[in-house]
């Protein structure tokens, strides 16, 4: 944990480095050689389903046809295999020969997208907009903007108001794609229903644990402390979320809240009685399929793809009978409803930036806005009519629908799986465009146990936007003093809590490890994220 957080500090100052090296490289608008904006260089990671059968995006049907339907032609170039896209960034933003477009995580620039605006690493796009990414600019300040309560606008946007990029921006329904899943097949030949309480809970791991199996619920760390907002499990159940989120316009810390030390006490409860896999600690995904298929345990928090969509069907080629259903998050009272659960950011740090040294801006937004109609929607996310997708109707509405090719046969064009098969075409989610779109998740999800989990898991989900942290961006001093608490704070704090729930500490230590807590920055923490909060919400009036 304390490697960890010296490695992000360490990162944090470097990156710091690489902008103040951006900021002084002298690049201007002026100095810019205009092109007819035919050719652009693109430096991105390559997607790691991707990689697998892919070597360069050139290569992909969606640049393919993107290409042939715009006139322009993009010279990708791909950090090298093994080097993690933060090292190559800094590689690149350090060396001489920049390209047109970057595809970024912008938040782990140190000062967030912002202060890569300053440090002319990108270009602000707030002039070039309305005229040159009418798709784009339709989601932001349009139409469709206005139907969103702008939201998608002041989650791509700076605080000062300023657009860095064309950002990954959510579209879908659904918001959470994660949550507690559980043995079926169990709790029908036992008699008993999907839980919802957790003394309904307390009654399946009892009856679990009398009919054999070590350690009923099987987990790793995050979903179980405090430090991980999207992994969410048994808090919901005392009324309070994840790591910072808010009440009102409050920014709360969940450890401070009663209501998680309720929590913290009933998970020691059932660590005592050999509920709890004891090694949530250091568990992976690994070891969490290991324990569902050799009954060692029952039930899980996961994803629905990567979770329920791995394990089911492995699990029944070991056992016919074995079966995964999703859980509601857990409530109070029995057909009560919770406010909290993980929510997808309306849009993410995730953005094609364009550079000072680009050619032709104009024509490099008019290419990446493309994606952002109809048209670029359909290639980027289900590819060619015909070929990897159809349209039927369902529900009396017409819907895309991924054809065997996809689905099915992917095995014949040498690909391992529905996800391969998606990200050798296409790049269908987590890349800037449209995101999570519902047909897309309905043609990726395979079994109906998935599509079941993921409306099951988003019951509450109106009420837990009230609750949900957008992305916010720090100044360089901000976000220099967040690394330092972390590294300080963090790792203590969580240790504290680990140690309660395993048993090693009792619950009346709590209190003083939150005071500790306090004492070591967090107090600080908490007044630096209600301070960009309250800029982040200053753009409501703008």
């Amino acid at each position: 944990m304390k490697k960890s957080a010296r490695f992000i500090a360490l990162l944090a100052a470097v990156l710091l480095i690489a902008g103040s090296l951006a900021g002084c490289g002298g690049s201007s608008e002026t100095q810019r050689a205009q092109t007819d904006g035919k050719n652009f260089t693109f430096w991105c990671v390559m997607d790691g389903f991707s990689q697998a059968s892919l070597k360069n995006y050139n290569e992909m049907l969606f640049y393919q046809k993107l290409e042939e339907v715009t006139g322009v032609h993009i010279d990708f170039i791909h950090p090298i295999e093994g080097s993690t896209g933060n090292e190559a960034f800094i590689a690149m933003l350090t060396g001489d020969d920049k390209p047109d477009l970057i595809e970024y995580n912008w938040g782990n620039y140190s000062g967030g997208p912002q202060q890569a605006l300053d440090d002319d690493v990108i270009i602000a796009l707030n002039d070039y907009l309305e005229d040159h990414a009418p798709n784009y600019y339709d989601y932001l300040e349009g139409e469709k903007g206005k139907a969103n309560d702008y939201m998608w606008k002041l989650q791509a946007s700076t605080d000062d108001g300023r657009y860095y990029g064309f950002n990954v921006l959510d579209i879908g329904t659904q918001k959470c794609f994660n949550g507690i899943y559980v043995r079926a097949d169990l709790l029908e030949k036992w008699g008993m229903e999907v839980p919802e309480t957790i003394d309904e809970w307390t009654a399946i791991f009892a009856k679990a644990k009398s009919e054999g199996f070590e350690k009923p619920f099987t987990s790793i760390c995050n979903y179980l402390s405090f430090n991980a907002e999207s992994q969410y499990s048994f808090n919901t159940a005392y009324n309070v979320g994840k790591n910072f989120y808010l009440e009102g316009d409050k920014v709360v810390f969940a450890p401070f809240q009663p209501g998680f030390k309720e929590y913290i006490a009933q998970l020691a409860e059932w660590s005592k009685a050999g509920y709890i896999d004891s090694g949530f600690v250091t568990n992976d995904g690994a070891k969490i399929e290991s324990n569902l298929y050799t009954d060692v345990s029952m039930a899980a928090c996961g994803f629905v793809g990567s979770g329920i969509g791995k394990i089911l069907p492995a699990g029944m080629g070991k056992n016919p009978e074995f079966d995964l259903v999703g859980c509601p998050y857990p409530v109070a009272e029995k057909g009560g409803s919770s406010e909290f659960q993980p929510i997808n950011p309306a849009a993410s740090y995730l953005a094609i930036g364009i550079t000072p040294e680009c050619g032709n801006y104009e024509k490099a937004i008019e290419w990446c806005d493309f994606i952002y109609g109809e048209e670029g929607m359909e290639y980027q996310l289900f590819g060619i009519e015909g070929d990897t997708y159809t349209m039927v109707e369902r529900d009396g509405e017409m819907h895309y629908q991924y054809t065997d090719k996809i689905t099915k046969d992917y095995e014949k064009d040498g690909l391992a799986s529905v996800s391969e098969a998606l990200y050798h075409y296409m790049l269908p989610t987590n890349h800037p465009g449209l995101n999570q779109h519902p047909d897309y998740l309905y043609g990726y999800y395979e079994l109906d146990r998935q599509k079941e989990a993921v409306l099951t898991w988003n019951i509450h989900a109106e009420e837990a936007k009230k609750h949900a942290m957008p992305r916010l961006s720090y100044t360089e001093e901000e976000s220099r003093e967040i690394t330092d608490i972390k590294e300080i704070a963090e790792a203590e704090l969580e240790v504290a809590i680990c140690d309660i729930i395993l048993g090693k500490k009792s619950i009346d230590t709590y209190d003083a490890a939150i005071e500790a807590a306090k004492a070591n920055g967090y107090d600080r923490w908490l007044e630096i994220i209600q301070t960009a909060y309250d800029r982040y919400i200053s753009k409501f009036d703008k």
